[in-house]
């Protein structure tokens, strides 16, 4: 870098500060394109700036990276011979610029990638005074986060259940088979309602047994007293006694 490009760093951030008192003096520009601009990765990126009133005066582009404190120079067009100088270190196969009318300059950056993205601007130079362009937002489209998934949950089926679960599962089946209009329940209503029915009927069974068995014991068992003996000498047979 030479002692003019040195000097043009330094004084760069104080004619930032001091550019809003020589707001009305600066010369118009045009950028294109005017708005912010989101780009792919690999990308080959085009800017142009256009001195609407300075012409032949030459073209400086710069660079704000987001966060930084100051700009970054990146090359500059002559408006008399149309060279370029770039800044020392910067790549010469990424960066380029070139000088399409005489007061037309444009920048060309390819293969953009991440530290490439910033606020692009340019600055001329007219009576030893700079004067800046709009900034133009050169940025990579933010990626959209995806939601993480929602763990599945699993139901585990338990083979005893209360009273007010059966009741709310019959309930259950009740609603199921009006809203289907079906006349017949599925398998686990049909639990529901035989099981503890049949249980009901074994039990009515068991009971109607158990009481059967003890009348046919109860008439068996009689009293045999010994021979009743009249009046007249004469015995009759015994009489039973249930």
């Amino acid at each position: 870098m030479d002692s003019s490009s040195a000097v043009r760093s330094l004084l760069l951030p104080l004619a930032l500060l001091l550019q809003p008192f020589g707001s009305q003096a600066q010369p118009g520009f045009r950028m294109s394109p005017a708005e912010k601009r989101d780009v792919r990765p690999s990308e080959q990126v085009r800017l142009q700036c256009e001195a609407l009133s300075a012409s032949n005066t030459g073209c400086s582009w710069l660079r704000q990276s987001p966060g930084a404190l100051t700009p970054t120079f990146l090359l500059y067009i002559s408006g008399g011979t149309s060279s370029v100088k770039l800044a020392e270190g910067l790549d010469a196969t990424k960066f380029a610029g070139e000088r399409v009318s005489p007061s037309i300059y444009r920048l060309t950056v390819k293969d953009f990638r991440a530290q490439d993205q910033g606020y692009y601007f340019c600055v001329v130079t007219r009576n030893a005074i700079m004067y800046f362009s709009p900034f133009v937002a050169v940025l990579l489209p933010v990626k959209a986060t995806t939601p993480a998934p929602k763990p599945k949950t699993t139901t585990l089926l338990t083979t005893t259940s209360s009273p007010i679960q059966n009741s709310a599962n019959s309930g259950k089946c009740k609603s199921i088979a009006s809203s289907q209009g079906k006349k017949r329940l599925d398998f686990s209503c049909d639990l529901y309602i035989w099981v503890p029915l049949t249980g009901v009927c074994v039990v009515l069974l068991l009971a109607l047994i158990i009481a059967i068995t003890i009348c046919q014991r109860s008439r068996r068992r009689v009293c045999r007293c010994p021979p009743l003996i009249r009046e007249g000498g004469k015995s009759g047979p015994p009489e039973r006694y249930v």
